[in-house]
């Protein structure tokens, strides 16, 4: 089926003024992060929105890369009318810290955040408390499997031979080193699991509030005001209050929500393992204790605890008997039939899943240039999943408007106005639904912005990021352009040759006017970042 041509604009009725106008939205390169600048015009004048600023950790010369881009930042302004932050991870937030000097420099006048960071909203405040705990497990879960004598002994896992290689071949990560990787995520470290540092993305965060001279709390629905910008309207998506959908980033096997299904995540929360690690003091409530019967794998009869630590499901015993389960734990003719450590393979599961749920609270932000049936829209999930973008089909606005009212304005009007689609979680299999999300975005203006950095993602993370079937989804949808954080401008035209059939391909008009909008940005080191310009009219 051949694309649609680009749209007919029809000239503006007799008597009112068009002003052309354009915001331009800067993408950073060759980072697996989020930093993206949009210059705003208001009047004479420029406002600037920054949405996120960081770099997932391990990557080479993270921090001066943070560095050149905040200093290219600085260079374009001074003064930050919105500071956007998505959500609380190291990949959005890195780079205040690591270019804390610089930023320094730079004034924020206004922060904004999701609902579930506000302090005084009791949901969000339960949802914190939880998020905290399951932190806190993780990274007692990590020390215990580190500390491990059998663990660390063992040659797949030994600290005895570089890690990097054995006999000239790569080997492939261990299980700690993937639990720290996705512990990372979560805000533990960079210093260690635990380790509640100045670098942490929970501090990080503080600090940034501290900073900004008003700090706002966006609820899904409403529809903020900027107080600069006029013809521009910001619309909050998520992320969502009901909490099934905020905890629910996998698509249903009999669903084709995504393009192509991931893998269930088990949900094993380590009942037992938490109650051995918190300490004498920690309790479970009825719930957690049923849960925590149903997980054993044997039956209580055939336990004998070490402690009386789980007293309170009915686990007791004599030193007597102690001592004789003892003796026959130390002998090592039973080495074989130790499980001490296989609980904390779901350790991993459980980090996976803190992280998802984190990425599900992402902010949210869908900016119309322009009003009525030619506004054109630039949608910034952040790395919202699949249970936040449900959601989103559940609003109107105004609120209480319903669907179809004249003048209302609901998420799939919004979805077929967008022209600029920042693919959420760079390009991951679960963050760009199908039928509820990319099929929607029908504009023929339509351009999707990746920050990504494939080599990394893939070599170095074993992540399949940009995601394959979504990436060549975009491709057609766009007509090749794909703007990706780790490819030069001379690409884009070349991979969408390659990849497209002759009836899907934009024609030479077409290319022209993306190109004529496309900018490559550098400084003395070297290509820096891409900026798109979307142009828009008001009248």
């Amino acid at each position: 089926m051949a694309r649609p041509t680009t749209q007919v604009r029809r000239p503006a009725e007799q008597g009112s003024k068009a002003q052309p106008r354009s915001v331009s939205v800067r993408m950073y390169r060759d980072i697996l992060g989020d930093c993206f600048l949009l210059r705003v015009p208001d009047g004479d004048r420029t406002r600037h929105i920054l949405i996120d600023c960081g770099i997932l950790q391990g990557m080479p010369g993270a921090t001066e890369q943070a560095n050149r881009i905040m200093a290219d930042i600085k260079s374009v302004t001074t003064v930050l009318d919105v500071l956007v932050v998505t959500h609380e991870h190291v990949d959005h937030l890195s780079g205040f810290e690591q270019a804390k000097s610089i930023f320094s420099e730079v004034t924020v006048s206004e922060l904004w955040l999701a609902w579930t960071e506000d302090p005084r909203d009791e949901q969000a405040m339960r949802l914190r408390a939880g998020r905290e705990k399951v932190k806190t497990l993780l990274a007692k879960s990590y020390t215990a499997f580190a500390n491990y004598k059998s663990f660390m002994s063992h040659p797949e896992y030994s600290d005895d031979e570089d890690p990097s290689e054995a006999d000239g071949e790569p080997l492939e990560p261990g299980p700690l080193d993937e639990l720290s990787s996705v512990l990372a995520f979560a805000g533990i470290g960079p210093d260690g699991p635990g380790v509640k540092s100045a670098s942490s993305t929970a501090a990080i965060l503080e600090r940034l509030k501290l900073k900004a001279e008003r700090v706002r709390y966006m609820t899904p629905g409403t529809k903020p005001e900027l107080g600069f910008a006029s013809g521009i309207g910001v619309y909050v998506l998520g992320p969502p209050r009901d909490e099934k959908l905020l905890r629910r980033s996998d698509p249903r096997k009999n669903h084709a929500e995504v393009y192509q299904l991931s893998g269930d995540v088990g949900e094993d929360y380590l009942l037992a393992a938490s109650v051995m690690l918190e300490g004498e003091d920690s309790s479970l409530d009825a719930d957690d204790l049923q849960r925590l019967q149903m997980s054993l794998p044997f039956g209580l009869r055939a336990m004998v605890p070490l402690d009386n630590r789980l007293a309170e499901i009915g686990l007791r015993t004599d030193d007597a008997a102690r001592s004789t389960a003892l003796s026959s734990y130390d002998d090592p003719a039973n080495d074989w039939r130790k499980v001490d450590i296989d609980w904390l393979g779901a350790t991993e599961a459980l980090a996976l899943k803190l992280d998802s749920d984190t990425n599900n609270t992402s902010l949210v932000l869908a900016f119309e240039l322009g009003e009525g049936p030619h506004g054109r829209v630039l949608l910034f999930p952040g790395d919202a999943q699949i249970g936040s973008w449900l959601s989103w089909h559940d609003l109107t606005w105004p609120p209480g408007a319903q669907k179809g009212d004249i003048d209302s304005v609901n998420v799939a009007d919004l979805l077929a106005k967008t022209v600029l689609y920042k693919v959420g979680h760079h390009a991951s299999h679960n963050a760009t639904p199908r039928e509820f999300g990319l099929e929607l975005m029908t504009h023929p203006d339509l351009v999707a912005m990746i920050p990504v950095e494939e080599a990394f993602a893939n070599n170095s993370k074993h992540w399949k990021m940009p995601f394959r079937a979504l990436l060549d989804r975009l491709v057609e949808k766009t007509g090749g352009r794909v703007i990706r954080a780790d490819r030069a401008k001379a690409d884009i035209k070349a991979y969408a040759d390659d990849t497209l059939s002759i009836e899907l391909q934009l024609d030479a008009r077409q290319w022209q006017s993306f190109f004529d909008n496309l900018d490559e940005i550098s400084d003395h080191q070297g290509p820096l970042a891409l900026e798109y310009r979307i142009p828009y009219s008001t009248s």
